[in-house]
């Protein structure tokens, strides 16, 4: 086992990318104990990615490349300033709404990040609203992509528990504590435009403007109540309904709202390929890493050393979020829900956590550190498309980070509000 762990750090503080990290660490980890043959690394291997819902993650992902190129999304960010535009700091709160909706499409928070950023950011800045404040929103806001069904990030933590959890209870798990993360941002939001003096839109509310704006935006609001109502009635699956939404999202495009054309959909293609098959070896490799842990009894000892630290189930929720969310400052989210999910998952169940509410509070924890300094992907994405320095985004987000670890805590220590809807509906 320390062959495993020592060539899997030393890998990781050089710069080899985690999911070569990992496929080294199985072969020091097989080579070094003698039990088992190398046969096992290929066939291992292949048992971490042999899954029909891993079929939903490129499709999720094309889905919102697509959306995003189609057009779709400034329709939608009109929609929402019809709504709630007229708010002190509106086009913040427009913002915050938009991104929603989007991701009750995509699925993943850069998708979201880039694709809202485009339109937001410039229109933020030119109303008046400072840049870094525009940025640190949209970035903010963009998480609850893999919160907020469908979501790639609940389809990969059911994945690294070996499909025990179900995906479309997770969806519905999800739901309301995007909502509160929306809720808890827009009062932020409302707050600092008040303090900061931002500006309220001259256009006041209007039936008629919001019917007019809803028209060009129900694409986009369609695609979720696909998504959702053909899970829910039990047409299809979630991977199918990500296939069904993918040529919902073609026909649209391609044929109604006529932005889309053959050159993008090849080249959106080209990128959730590229995307997918980035996940697709993390999970194979990651799979022989935590088999050979399992063979070695890690999860065991790991097990009876946490539950000596956190003897009770309030203060294993409280090390968990706080471990979490320093590990996401260095870790991207996927690599910490194969390398963490199925080791911590059974633990949780032994304080009777239920599997559902700890499948949203790991999946939120992980994702908070998408606009955690230093490494947060999202911030990335958001500084490209404001063409902004990370250091300035890195200030301006503190107050998000803040915003949304207290809703972590609430999603934490009140799990009616995961569980809420899936029990409702039959999930468990």
């Amino acid at each position: 086992m320390s062959a495993l762990i020592t060539t899997f750090l030393v890998t990781l503080m050089i710069g080899v990318p985690v999911a070569f990290a990992f496929g080294l660490a199985a072969i020091a980890g097989l080579v070094t104990w003698s039990n088992v043959s190398m046969v096992i690394l290929p066939q291992r291997m292949f048992a971490g990615v042999d899954s029909f819902p891993f079929l939903a993650i490129p499709f999720f992902i094309l889905v919102g490349d697509l959306m995003a190129a189609s057009g779709i999304t400034l329709s939608l960010v009109r929609f929402c300033d019809s709504l709630v535009g007229r708010i002190r700091g509106g086009l913040a709160q427009v913002n915050v709404i938009a991104n929603v909706v989007f991701a009750g499409i995509s699925g993943a928070a850069t998708a979201d990040a880039a694709a809202l950023g485009a339109v937001m950011i410039p229109a933020m800045v030119k109303a008046g609203y400072d840049k870094p404040f525009a940025a640190a929103v949209t970035a903010a806001a963009a998480i609850m992509g893999p919160i907020i069904p469908p979501s790639i990030g609940m389809v990969i933590y059911s994945l690294t528990l070996g499909g025990k959890v179900s995906i479309a209870g997770l969806f519905m798990a999800g739901i309301l504590p995007g909502l509160l993360i929306a809720l808890v941002l827009s009062i932020l939001c409302y707050v600092m435009a008040v303090r900061r003096g931002y500006p309220v839109s001259d256009e006041g509310f209007a039936l008629q403007r919001v019917a007019s704006s809803f028209r060009g935006a129900a694409p986009a609001l369609l695609a979720p109540m696909i998504i959702l109502g053909g899970i829910l009635g039990g047409i299809f699956t979630p991977t199918e309904s990500a296939a069904v939404c993918v040529v919902y999202v073609l026909v649209v495009g391609l044929a109604i709202r006529r932005g889309l054309t053959t050159p993008i959909v090849l080249a959106a293609v080209e990128r959730s390929i590229v995307t997918t098959s980035v996940v697709t070896l993390l999970l194979a490799t990651s799979e022989i890493v935590t088999w050979l842990l399992t063979a070695m009894h890690f999860p065991a000892a790991l097990s009876a050393l946490v539950m000596s630290i956190a003897p009770d189930r309030v203060t294993f929720i409280l090390v968990f979020l706080v471990f979490m969310m320093l590990a996401g400052i260095a870790v991207e989210p996927v690599p910490l829900m194969v390398m963490f999910a199925p080791i911590l998952a059974p633990i949780a169940y032994k304080f009777g956590i239920d599997p559902l509410h700890f499948g949203v509070m790991f999946v939120l924890a992980v994702e908070i550190g998408l606009i955690t300094p230093p490494v947060g992907s999202v911030l990335f994405v958001v500084c490209g498309v404001a063409n902004m320095p990370l250091k300035t985004l890195s200030r301006a987000i503190l107050p998000f980070v803040v915003a949304e670890f207290i809703a972590l805590l609430i999603v934490a220590f009140v799990p009616a509000i995961s569980l809420a809807i899936p029990h409702s509906l039959g999930f468990r």
